[in-house]
């Protein structure tokens, strides 16, 4: 049987007794019946609520408009009403992790009260929530974390016919991965076929192939690419590329910090892992890119904003299948473990109670990182590369998403490796840290540049993520603006920003500090910078693109060029963003003491490991470890491996 406790879809059981002290049992002050409709201001633009009263009772509520993030939002839109209409009140519980958007919701409700002249404060009375009882459960897996490497891991634990508990501290399911950008990184795709290399792909296999190897394995791999582009040059192929090519360049980029193997473990299984995800629904575009900080041109893009498509897949997999159990707003306090081994967890519901989840095969640990815990980045990666990540530095992380489970690790027996490594993304917005405000076209990054305050370009936007980083807080202001033409962004209402924001909508709320202008020399008045500058640099791009050649910063993805008004900019700054530093796993995502030996009945995906991406992640890679390893880590589990 399927058990949902908590939110799921369309699914709300409760699990909490909840007493509303002088709330529909009381007389109210009488207010004018009838339908009243209210916009406030959300996280990221105008929210709109409609709300039905009668004359001493909230009939209904409805959000009917809102910009909120995707994924995330849903969950206070479904259940903040509900809570307001069934406790007559106010002073529900606002949706954990999702406390923007509850409160939003309220105040919109709150001012449909005033228009009908109720006593307001008559609905904001205090709600009693009895602590619900402690409860012990067991199934053959427990996964802690209800992000894209969890749910991964429940859909292959399930397929393998074992029965699954998922436990989610959030009031949502997604953690980060509803946040991501959504891009895809695999090699040789339909999407793929169609991108057309050139001098730029091709200098860059040669270059890695030049490098002197460090080791058998890194020898190894460039033997294998190598004869795989000297297959392609005499092939029909428009683009040379391979899971060999992508494993390689991902432990490039990464400054060959990560395990070579298991890196490859990954690229391998990136297509069916591809496969998997659309087999539920995922849905990608018909075409690639390359994804800001991947390197190379193999980024499929999902179809729905940030990594909804993802998340929305492997739920639906989980619909209606047997054994499957999910827990929401209900956090690990720590594994149970017995003789050595680790048998379950223990962990808190929402009101307090105790809840003891005992393993029969294996418990999978999928809690993230901690890019977002300010002390444990000061801690860990705070150092000559990364000066400063005190709280002055933005982060892109949801609130959840602390670090915890490597420490669940650790303490079990685990090995921790890499935890110096933190990556920032140059693509940030710079009051939020947010990523879902980015724009330009669908085209990647060949369809837009970074300029500084002064209208110069300053660095190769097709680089390493750390490297731009570098680069942008080098700048005056420690910023830049992303600049992109109508060549890419061809009608800003049907141009969308990761988060499914139109530009034009952007522009007419002013957010996130978007402009536009019909001209260069009128952007550069709006941003201030010199307009010879800017046009200076507009026409040094375009030039690399008509000779493929590398620029001076060695910028080599050159296919678009930039020409059409109108002109679109907006503010872009660093912001933490991914931690590659965690526990030790091997290529079944089995957590590793230090010398080497599995730590029975542990598991690890997503980005509590600290093995597959090195010093700096590719982009585009994340969404990749969390299918390929959660899969992995599922289906290890449930076998008992």
């Amino acid at each position: 049987m399927r058990r949902i406790i908590g939110f799921a879809g369309m699914v709300v059981l409760l699990s909490v007794l909840v007493l509303a002290c002088g709330t529909s049992g009381g007389a109210k002050t009488p207010m004018d019946a009838g339908t009243y409709t209210a916009t406030v201001r959300g996280m990221h633009g105008p929210l709109s609520v409609q709300v039905e009263l009668g004359t001493d009772a909230i009939n209904s509520v409805k959000v009917t408009s809102h910009a909120e993030t995707p994924g995330v939002s849903d969950w206070a839109v479904e259940l903040i009403p509900q809570r307001v209409v069934e406790n007559q009140s106010l002073a529900v519980d606002v949706v954990t992790g999702v406390t923007i958007t509850s409160h939003a919701i309220l105040s919109g409700v709150e001012d449909c009260l005033t228009q009908a002249g109720a006593k307001v404060s008559e609905y904001k009375k205090t709600i009693r929530t009895a602590k619900a009882p402690n409860q012990s459960l067991a199934a053959d897996v427990i996964i802690v974390g209800g992000g894209g490497a969890g749910l991964a891991a429940a859909n292959a634990a399930v397929e393998k016919g074992a029965s699954v508990i998922l436990i989610e501290k959030s009031g949502f399911l997604g953690g980060n991965s509803i946040m991501a950008g959504g891009i895809y990184n695999v090699a040789n795709t339909r999407q793929q076929d169609a991108f057309r290399g050139g001098p730029g792909e091709e200098k860059l296999v040669n270059d890695a192939l030049a490098e002197e190897p460090i080791s058998d394995e890194h020898k190894a791999m460039q033997d294998t690419v190598r004869a795989e582009f000297e297959a392609f040059k005499n092939s029909n192929r428009t683009i040379y590329d391979s899971p060999s090519w992508h494993a390689l360049q991902t432990w490039n980029g990464g400054d060959k910090i990560a395990v070579l193997p298991i890196v490859y473990e990954m690229t391998s299984n990136a297509l069916a892992g591809k496969e998997w995800l659309e087999s539920m629904g995922m849905e990608f575009e018909p075409y690639a890119n390359q994804g800001t900080g991947s390197l190379y041109p193999r980024t499929l893009t999902a179809v729905l904003p940030n990594g909804t498509g993802y998340i929305n897949a492997f739920r639906n997999g989980l619909v209606n299948k047997n054994g499957y159990t999910l827990l929401m707003e209900t956090a690990a306090k720590g594994l149970i473990t017995q003789g050595g081994r680790v048998v379950g967890v223990n962990a808190e519901g929402k009101t307090g109670n105790k809840i003891t989840l005992r393993a029969n095969k294996g418990v999978i640990l999928a809690t993230g990182g901690f890019a977002g815990n300010v002390k444990l980045r000061q801690q860990y990666c705070q150092g000559e590369k990364w000066p400063d990540l005190g709280p002055r530095l933005n982060t892109s992380n949801m609130p959840a998403v602390t670090g915890d489970g490597i420490f669940f690790a650790r303490d079990a027996g685990a090995q921790l490796v890499n935890m110096d490594q933190i990556q920032l993304l140059q693509v940030c917005n710079p009051i939020t840290g947010a990523t879902g405000d980015i724009a330009h076209g669908g085209k990647g990054v060949q369809g837009y540049f970074f300029i500084n305050k002064e209208g110069n370009r300053f660095t190769r936007e097709d680089g390493r993520r750390d490297e731009v980083s570098i680069a942008i807080m080098a700048q005056t202001d420690n910023m830049c603006y992303l600049v992109v033409s109508a060549d890419a962004i061809e009608d800003p209402a049907n141009s969308f920003t990761l988060d499914g924001r139109s530009v034009a909508y952007m522009l007419e709320n002013n957010i996130s500090d978007f402009v536009t202008a019909p001209t260069l020399a009128d952007l550069a008045n709006i941003l201030g910078v010199s307009a010879d500058n800017l046009a200076a640099t507009v026409n040094n791009f375009n030039s690399h693109v008509d000779s493929r050649t590398p620029d001076e910063f060695g910028r080599v993805l050159y296919t678009m060029k930039l020409t059409k008004g109108p002109w679109y900019a907006y503010p872009r700054k660093p912001a933490a963003h991914h931690t590659m530093g965690g526990v030790r796993i091997d290529e079944s995502t089995r957590a590793l003491k230090a010398d080497g030996t599995p730590v029975p009945g542990l598991y690890c995906a997503g980005e509590i490991t600290g093995v597959v991406h090195g010093g700096n992640r590719l982009g585009g890679n994340a969404l990749v470890d969390f299918t390929v390893f959660g899969r992995i880590a599922g289906t290890s589990a449930a076998e008992g491996k």
